[in-house]
């Protein structure tokens, strides 16, 4: 029989801020301690997307039909001053991945639904078919998600 103790002896402790995608408005993930004491969760209200959900207290993205627009309102709203606008990032703290065994395109059924959501112009097709994220121009927003109709893209987070 193994020991528990021995077991765990190399598994890491995960960071409390490694694995959440954060409003673009923060100098440094150790601010969001100081979220902790804020009690009314404004920045979560003020999302027009309804993309802020609270974690362990924290405000963080999670997105669905909608992404982040970058438009400043969480951090007007906050009250503890862990969102600035000072601060603001031009990307979140995400990658886009296209799981090219679910994507439509690239299983060669015309799809353009990514391309067709995205701002930033971030996705191309080699071709007609296989889209592909150029992640220097992408921002994370995250709209591609919501209407990928096989859920082929997914986020890293950085």
């Amino acid at each position: 029989m193994i020991d528990k103790r021995k077991r765990n002896l190399f598994r890491r402790v995960p960071s409390p801020f490694r694995s959440f995608i954060y409003p673009p408005y923060f100098e440094k993930k150790e601010d969001f301690l100081n979220c902790l004491e804020c009690k009314t969760k404004e920045c979560k209200n003020a999302c027009p997307e309804k993309i802020i959900f609270i974690e362990n207290e924290k405000p963080v993205i999670k997105f669905g039909i909608n992404g982040c627009t970058f438009c400043d309102e969480c951090a007007i709203a906050c009250p503890n001053n862990v969102l600035k606008l000072e601060n603001k990032k031009i990307k979140l703290n995400v990658e886009m991945i296209i799981n090219t065994q679910k994507c439509l395109a690239w299983n060669k059924t015309v799809c353009f639904s990514c391309q067709d959501i995205c701002g930033e112009n971030a996705i191309s097709y080699n071709g007609i078919l296989n889209p592909i994220i150029d992640l220097d121009k992408c921002t994370g927003c995250g709209f591609c998600i919501g209407v990928c109709p096989v859920d082929a893209i997914a986020t890293k987070i950085l």
